[in-house]
């Protein structure tokens, strides 16, 4: 009996003990889940607490952009019209038809504020109908986005110009199509959100960040773009096979193929003198030439090329017209295109061609053809002002002396002087005289400033006029 007692004890307290270790393992379990959790937690405020301070982190760059940006809000918003401008744009669009010479039909306003969820800029919509030529639409276009106002080409659509009873419309030669254009723009909404978030030190902040809000606002601009009109291009919403030539009284496609040919002939000449003039085996004469005669068929030409030019109509001689003649010739008269393109040229004549210059300025002035030695040099005066380093200067300022004895001669003999007697004192003793315009004048004395009475004879008197010596016959 005493022995099972025992053994019940045993059993008991093994069952005890297998309960508290069992108990304890499941505290052990339960607290190491809790520890688990709470970790998680910290990891996940660790990242709260980074993302906060990233946050503060950008606070000043974003209060330094917030400033920014309302500082400029005002001129941000004055490229925005207002109540008022939108009615004087309304004017504006029939004012910018006018210019560009489309017809307008009919003009609609959209307002898109129903459309779209109300902020601070509230769009707003114009559909423009009109009939005009492709390129008076561009203009129009280019007009209309040119405003002072922000106002953007949103869509368009162009019906082409078809041939009906009545024929194709027709504005200086160009089809008329008909135009739908989109315009929009918007309104500034000052009610359109909240409250502005107070910024701490704002006026300080400002008076700091002063030269970068002026540089920011530097670049509030509204982009250009200037339409240069057709310049040579066709329409291409037509068939550029078809003839120009609706009525019977136009040219024939025959005598358009002419007068393109005509202008292109223009071109061909005038480029073989300019292939003449940049030749360096040229003489100076030759070249003085050919430069006349390059000016002289330059200027018949631009005389010429519009009432020839008006007579073509087919589209494809219309197009090499305006690209190979046109084009060219408008280069040519502007100054666009040299005599030697892609060549080094010596701005000054050689020293061959002044020497040769020199003497036949010489011969004319023996000769007494004076007007003939004056010209020759002014021909090419530009090209006779060598630098005083240069080997041709001594050359250039004996052409020069040349010229100047011509042209003092030339004044010389336009001078009122009327030789109406002389007194010639063979003696020695006094000095000669001449009766002058009315007047006696002794040798030595002077006529006017630059006109010196330097010797009397029987038959003729000489006078000094401007350091040069010169004759008048009785």
């Amino acid at each position: 009996m005493s022995q099972w007692t025992q053994k019940k004890q045993l059993t008991v307290i093994g069952v005890a003990t297998a309960v508290v270790c069992a108990s304890a393992a499941g505290g052990v379990w339960y607290a190491d889940g809790l520890v688990r959790e709470v970790e998680e937690q910290v990891v996940a405020k660790r990242g709260e607490i980074a993302a906060a301070d990233a946050k503060i982190g950008r606070i000043p760059s974003v209060e330094k952009e917030v400033i920014i940006l309302r500082e400029n809000l005002g001129e941000y918003v004055k490229i925005l019209p207002d109540d008022d401008e939108l009615n004087d744009f309304v004017r504006m669009i029939n004012q910018f038809g006018g210019q560009a010479g489309v017809r307008g039909k009919e003009l609609k306003k959209k307002d898109l504020r129903a459309t779209k969820k109300p902020g601070r800029f509230i769009p707003i919509a114009y559909t423009y109908e009109m009939t005009a030529t492709l390129w008076q639409a561009l203009k129009f276009m280019n007009l209309v986005e040119n405003f002072d106002r922000f106002v953007s080409i949103t869509a368009f659509s162009i019906q082409p110009g078809t041939s009906d009873s009545r024929g194709i419309e027709k504005v200086d030669g160009e089809v008329v199509h008909s135009i739908s254009v989109t315009m929009q723009t918007y309104q500034y909404n000052s009610t359109g959100s909240g409250k502005d978030v107070a910024i701490p030190r704002y006026e300080d902040r400002k008076e700091e960040l002063r030269d970068e809000i002026w540089k920011r606002l530097m670049k509030i601009r509204v982009d250009r773009y200037e339409h240069l009109g057709q310049n040579g291009r066709r329409d291409i919403l037509v068939d550029p096979r078809q003839s120009g030539a609706e009525g019977g009284d136009e040219a024939s496609l025959e005598e358009q193929r002419k007068a393109l040919e005509r202008g292109l002939g223009w071109l061909e000449s005038l480029g073989q003198i300019q292939a003449r003039l940049a030749s360096a085996e040229i003489t100076m004469f030759d070249q003085i030439g050919l430069q006349k005669r390059f000016n002289q068929q330059l200027a018949e030409a631009l005389e010429n090329y519009e009432a020839e030019g008006a007579g073509i109509q087919y589209l494809p001689y219309r197009t090499r017209w305006n690209q190979e003649v046109v084009g060219p010739l408008t280069q040519l008269r502007d100054g666009q295109v040299g005599a030697a393109p892609g060549a080094a040229v010596d701005m000054f004549l050689k020293a061959e061609d002044i020497r040769t210059l020199i003497e036949m300025m010489a011969d004319d002035c023996d000769s007494g053809q004076l007007d003939e030695a004056r010209k020759r040099y002014e021909d090419v005066m530009e090209r006779l002002a060598v630098p005083a380093e240069d080997p041709r200067h001594e050359l250039a300022v004996e052409a020069k002396r040349w010229h100047l004895k011509a042209s003092t001669a030339i004044d010389f003999k336009e001078l009122d002087l009327q030789i109406q007697g002389v007194v010639v004192n063979g003696t020695g003793v006094g000095r000669s005289g001449v009766l002058l315009n009315g007047e006696v004048y002794e040798e030595g004395e002077y006529v006017q400033d630059d006109l010196l009475v330097k010797k009397v004879e029987q038959e003729q008197v000489w006078f000094v006029f401007r350091g040069l010596t010169l004759v008048r016959t009785m």
